[in-house]
């Protein structure tokens, strides 16, 4: 049976006398293949290759040392091969300091900003809440028996009450309504939601 060369997995020709037996498990190899191993390819072999140091951390190493130099142990090697460190400059006296940052100024639409301040239709809304005393006298005065004064400060029921009394009676009750509405433009000062008026 033709010997197979565990390195290539190619048989072995004894005919070209290229084959080479192992010395320590007589292991039968092509020499170029035993050769460019180095050594036996079986592993155990104690003619086979002698492998790379290799970084062996315990437990009390990292007790000692810490998670994170442990890390920085393993891979000082790696990061020293992808990017080995800058020589640094021998005159180190005038070398300026790095710049300050300046400060920049904020935003007026940064997060801290647009949470403070109101927005313009929050301010719109704000001006439009106050209702206006004049036009609630004049309301009172012209159409108090229809109950629009009230209808204009948010007071809803009475404007409805003041209404239905005016409507229902065919304007009989509308002297009522009216008299009522004139004691209102004297003593409210305040629109239904408590906001002065202005």
């Amino acid at each position: 049976m033709t010997p197979v060369c565990p390195y290539c997995r190619t048989e072995i020709n004894h005919a070209d006398g290229e084959q080479t037996d192992c010395p320590g498990c007589s292991t039968p190899h092509h020499s170029d293949c035993f050769a460019e191993n180095g050594g036996c390819t079986v592993f155990g072999c104690s003619h086979a290759p002698v492998d790379e140091p290799k970084i062996q951390l315990g437990s009390s190493d990292l007790a000692t040392t810490g998670f994170a130099s442990a890390v920085g142990t393993v891979m000082a090697p790696i990061h020293s091969a992808i990017a080995p460190p800058l020589p640094l400059s021998s005159d180190t006296t005038n070398t300026p300091p790095p710049p300050t940052p300046t400060p920049t100024p904020s935003s007026p639409y940064s997060q801290e900003r647009y949470f403070l301040q109101p927005t313009p239709a929050e301010e719109y809304a704000e001006i439009e809440q106050k209702k206006s005393r004049v036009a609630f006298v004049l309301l009172g005065i012209f159409l108090g028996i229809f109950g629009a004064h009230n209808f204009y400060a948010g007071y809803m029921k009475k404007g409805v009450f003041q209404l239905c009394l005016t409507l229902f009676t065919c304007f009989y009750g509308a002297v009522i309504s009216w008299i009522w509405a004139l004691f209102e433009i004297c003593t409210v000062n305040k629109d239904f939601d408590d906001v002065q008026f202005t």
